[in-house]
């Protein structure tokens, strides 16, 4: 599934291809159909966690989840798995995008408003940062679920999925099946750490591979012990019994 990284990079396609541009044409089936925005200019292309947020000139919002398997493309030419797709023109000159989801399990929503599923978002630790008092008080409130389950829960951290919390707990030396809240101070400044290591890591090569992610039964980069994959609410989890403590709850 695109997380934070693969999501600005779609983000910053957006920017290039349609900001300041004014939409010509629009097309869409099914769940993804799109009503006539013709006339509208694009103002800003944003992102929040996993879902962009177009603005348009009459203030219209279009908003777009990737799902599992969405992207944007810039295509003259309807595109195979295409589920909608928008014209635009800016200065004398026509660019088409296609959005792009083979599993349709990305969405499209045009509003008025800012949705619930893009105001209920915690801070994106790309655009706002990460807040390590902030953080240490959610983990807290959530003491009885894993830090692993804790880091991709998007009300905590917008954008966080599996793999960049695999990745960064790994940076971070610590079990993904420590409770959230037997984190110390110390925890909590190393889990930023992993976090930002790991999200500057994919911004800056998608095609970087993971460290451990996906790795199950090769030696730990770090350490040599061999990786191991368990399932955490419902989501498979690499992770070195070796060099990644696991902690346990405070009383």
């Amino acid at each position: 599934m695109p997380e934070l990284p693969e999501v600005e990079h779609s983000r910053r396609d957006l920017e290039r291809w349609i900001r300041r541009a004014t939409i010509v044409a629009t097309k869409g089936e099914g769940k993804f159909a799109l009503p006539s925005l013709r006339g509208r200019r694009i103002e800003t292309v944003e992102r929040r966690g996993k879902w962009i947020r177009i603005v348009l000139s009459d203030a219209t919002l279009l908003f777009n989840h990737h799902g599992m398997t969405g992207e944007w493309k810039r295509s003259d030419e309807p595109l195979r798995w295409e589920r909608a797709s928008l014209v635009v023109e800016k200065n004398g000159k026509r660019t088409r995008v296609a959005y792009v989801d083979p599993r349709k399990f990305g969405r499209l929503v045009v509003a008025r408003e800012d949705i619930p599923s893009w105001s209920a978002l915690g801070p994106d630790p790309l655009e706002h940062g990460i807040d390590a008092k902030a953080l240490a008080d959610k983990l807290a409130r959530r003491r009885k679920r894993s830090i692993k389950e804790a880091l991709m829960d998007q009300s905590v951290l917008a954008g966080v999925g599996n793999i960049q919390a695999t990745e960064a707990l790994w940076k971070a030396r610590i079990d993904p099946r420590s409770p959230a809240g037997a984190l110390a101070k110390k925890h909590v400044t190393a889990v930023i750490k992993g976090l930002r290591w790991t999200i500057a890591r994919t911004l800056d090569d998608l095609d970087v591979g993971f460290v451990i992610y996906g790795h199950k039964g090769e030696p730990c980069p770090r350490c040599k012990t061999t990786l191991v994959r368990i399932v955490l609410g419902g989501r498979t989890t690499t992770f070195c019994p070796g060099c990644q403590e696991r902690l346990r709850a405070r009383p």
